[in-house]
């Protein structure tokens, strides 16, 4: 566990600096000792083995060590923003112990401590006295539950054992290639591999919030960090035009696909290395694509297939549904059999994306199954129109999909965010782009954003319906 590598790295190197929190430097040793502190303090509770705790702490280092104090008494945690007001009761309701910052309105049964400062910092005045008394852990052990859309869109709970939290950790720390020069900075709260996976091999962990991402990534010698293509995306449009490209900084990006261009902008003005990352949190990290590779490489321990609606595998080079297995692969949603049922199964984990092998292990992703596109028959990514529409057109972004016509009829729409010239231009643009395509017409409009999730991922109902608004107000104002 993390607390055990904190702890034997604080023995052997305890002046080593183990992450440097707004400024504030903590070595190994007095990371270990808080983490001592914090576990008694936990432990006060007199929560049992399995009992679930859920955590919302906005301070970064409070957040960690509430976190491995858990880890350590074997306490079921889930880290979130707890929402304020009714809309926390169906949230909480499964847990044990709620500790947050804000009122809960978690049922009565239920117990809530509320995360102040005078708590915290009463927590680290105290005198150390040791490490709790440890009790065996397994690597069946719950430890903890992650929240995930799944592939429906609503949202589910998934239940990671200490052996599936551990592989995760160490295959990140594999990927990234973290040493002791490792400095990760923490642009994704609550991320956990990242951080832990850098303490794990003696690096530093940095938490910056007096300024933006490029500018922690400039002034504190960062190596490797994580961030959402929303976020390369906001950290490449702010770089000044005199930033000094970093000598060795590695992104890790996972929750949505990056597009080529995005990553070549990236590579040439911020990193040696961008890691594209396609997992979920049912299956864990099942391919990744490195730097300008076309494809992304298969992880070991990842067993996949490409499949027609029959569920039989398809020749590579073909289009189908994916499906893994995977030894970072969880058996199912907590408290719902039916989706269960439904994309876990014969151990199976189905996606819902499509994809194509193009050997044994390269993977292409072509998107969710719902969301790839029918003009015609013709089976089309948006993803990948995407892709080649920003490398030649003048926007800030762009999201296409398919409107029907008043003929019944599906017809491609682009729609573009802050377009540099006239909307004439803009459609030669991307005629460019679709001039040999098969699919006939096309609808191009502008809008002043392209609708995301916090990932970055385009949502796609959203961006249809106001593309649908914006043609039919068009129609009737033109006529045509």
């Amino acid at each position: 566990m993390t607390a055990d590598h904190i702890a034997f790295h604080a023995d052997e190197r305890p002046d080593a600096v183990a992450l440097v929190d707004n400024g504030r430097a903590l070595t190994y040793a007095e990371f270990s000792r808080d983490i001592r502190k914090f576990t008694r303090a936990v432990h006060e509770f007199g929560l049992p083995r399995g009992a679930t705790l859920a955590i919302d702490c906005d301070d970064n280092y409070f957040n960690w060590l509430l976190r491995l104090a858990c880890e350590e008494l074997g306490i079921v945690t889930a880290t979130f923003i707890i929402p304020e007001g009714r809309g926390s009761q169906l949230l909480l309701r499964d847990f044990d112990l709620v500790l947050s910052g804000k009122d809960s309105q978690a049922d009565s049964s239920k117990r809530h401590h509320r995360i102040t400062p005078q708590w915290l910092q009463g927590i680290l005045a105290r005198a150390d006295v040791g490490p709790v008394p440890k009790s065996a852990k397994g690597p069946d052990d719950p430890l903890r539950i992650k929240h995930t859309s799944g592939t429906t869109g609503t949202p589910k709970k998934v239940l990671y054992s200490r052996r599936i939290h551990e592989g995760l950790i160490t295959k990140t720390m594999w990927i990234a290639g973290f040493t002791r020069r490792s400095r990760y900075l923490l642009a994704i709260p609550r991320t956990v591999p990242g951080p832990a996976g850098c303490v794990r091999a003696v690096g530093t962990v940095i938490f910056e919030d007096r300024m933006s991402v490029g500018q922690a990534i400039a002034a504190c010698g960062i190596t490797h960090t994580s961030l959402a293509a929303i976020q390369l995306k906001k950290v490449l449009d702010e770089l000044p035009a005199n930033f000094a490209k970093p000598p060795e900084l590695t992104i890790l990006s996972s929750g949505a696909a990056i597009p080529g261009v995005l990553r070549d902008r990236a590579l040439a003005r911020l990193a040696i290395d961008v890691c594209d990352i396609y997992g979920c949190n049912e299956a864990g990290y099942i391919s990744s694509t490195q730097g300008h590779a076309e494809f992304g490489s298969v992880w070991p321990g990842v067993q996949i297939e490409v499949v027609d609606e029959r569920d039989q595998p398809v020749p590579q080079g073909e289009i189908g549904r994916i499906r893994v297995k995977s030894d970072c692969m969880v058996q199912g949603y907590l408290d719902d059999p039916e989706t269960t049922g439904r994309v876990f199964r014969d151990g199976w984990f189905y996606a819902g994306d499509l994809g194509i092998l193009r050997s044994a292990h390269q993977l292409q992703v072509i998107g969710r199954s719902d969301d790839v596109l029918n003009i015609g028959g013709l089976k089309i990514s948006p993803s990948a129109l995407e892709d080649l529409i920003l490398k030649v057109a003048e926007v800030d972004d762009v999201g296409v999909c398919s409107i029907r016509n008043a003929d019944g009829v599906e017809e491609i729409c682009v729609v573009a965010s802050n377009a540099g010239g006239s909307d004439q231009k803009l459609r030669e643009q991307i005629l460019r782009v679709f001039r040999n395509a098969q699919f006939g017409g096309f609808h191009v409009i502008t809008m002043d954003r392209i609708p995301r999730n916090a990932n970055g991922k385009i949502q796609r109902d959203v961006l249809k319906s106001a593309a649908a608004k914006s043609i039919h107000a068009r129609y009737v104002a033109t006529g045509r």
